[in-house]
């Protein structure tokens, strides 16, 4: 449950943010982000920003997939649809036991790869029936796609070795400073946020950053990295409701088919370790 609410807050905040960064620039807008998530956090758990070094040592290679991921996705909701960012993002549901065996050196299965041909035609009808139909901001996104996949698949990795606030933590900081150095490079550092920058920046620090994550990374002590990724298959989902509720955003028959055919190829790709998993606690 903790987990399908975030993928709530995450769904939200892709029509917010691209409101926002027409207005601000991206860096300057996830330097906030991820630093009032930091200090949010650390306020609350101060007692655990003492930690060894190879817990900050997991943090560091975690940030350096999450920092790609949110980077990619903001500068690609520049060039594509909310709707669009969000569906290519959950495309990462995919990807994860595809990526799985390098790290975990198991196979993917016949489903998984029928999962992802599923997902991958829902793609191509998304981008109008053609590959050239992908946009800058589409293939960008998919950056963020690969780089969301081996985010999930290094928790499932660091989560039961390392405590999980001060892994959290570490993300946040490292991911900070990077986009603070980048900002204060570009000369786009200021408090002078427009409105619209506020809200946003409160709403994803707080709810789609700092709670989610340490929701996630909890989570995923109990629940395996694939089966996380049937569950998160809804930001995708909300992601595009949204879009289309909040922002006016609309998707032709072609592209809503393929929409949906992107979501169930994401829901095939987890199907058998899901019935496994619920057949094991009807024998059990």
């Amino acid at each position: 449950m903790g987990l399908l609410l975030t993928t709530v807050f995450w769904g939200l905040t892709f029509i917010m943010i691209k409101w926002t960064i027409d207005e601000m620039d991206l860096y300057h807008f996830m330097f906030f982000r991820f630093a009032l998530a930091f200090l949010a956090l650390a306020a609350v758990f101060r007692k655990h920003l003492k930690t060894n070094r190879k817990t900050i040592g997991a943090a560091a290679i975690l940030s350096f997939f999450l920092g790609i991921a949110y980077i990619t996705q903001t500068e690609g909701l520049k060039f594509t649809s909310a709707s669009n960012s969000a569906l290519i993002t959950g495309l990462y549901i995919v990807l994860v036991p595809i990526f799985s065996p390098i790290i975990f050196r198991t196979k993917p299965t016949a489903v998984t790869t029928i999962g992802m041909m599923l997902s991958l035609f829902g793609l191509f009808l998304l981008t109008q029936y053609s590959w050239a139909g992908v946009n800058f901001g589409d293939a960008i996104t998919l950056i963020c796609a690969v780089a969301c996949a081996w985010h999930i698949i290094m928790i499932g990795k660091f989560t039961h070795h390392h405590e999980t606030i001060p892994l959290v933590l570490y993300q946040f900081l490292f991911v900070a400073v990077l986009c603070g150095l980048i900002a204060l490079f570009r000369g786009t550092i200021s408090f002078d946020l427009p409105k619209i920058g506020w809200i946003t920046v409160i709403v994803t620090a707080l709810f789609a950053t700092a709670v989610a994550f340490v929701v996630q990374t909890a989570a995923q002590r109990v629940i395996d990295p694939t089966r996380t990724g049937l569950i998160l298959v809804m930001e995708a989902v909300f992601g595009a409701f949204f879009a289309w509720c909040l922002g006016g955003e609309q998707l032709t028959a072609a592209a809503l088919l393929g929409a949906c055919l992107m979501v169930v190829g994401m829901m095939v790709s987890e199907v058998r370790p899901v019935a496994k998993y619920l057949l094991e606690k009807i024998v059990g």
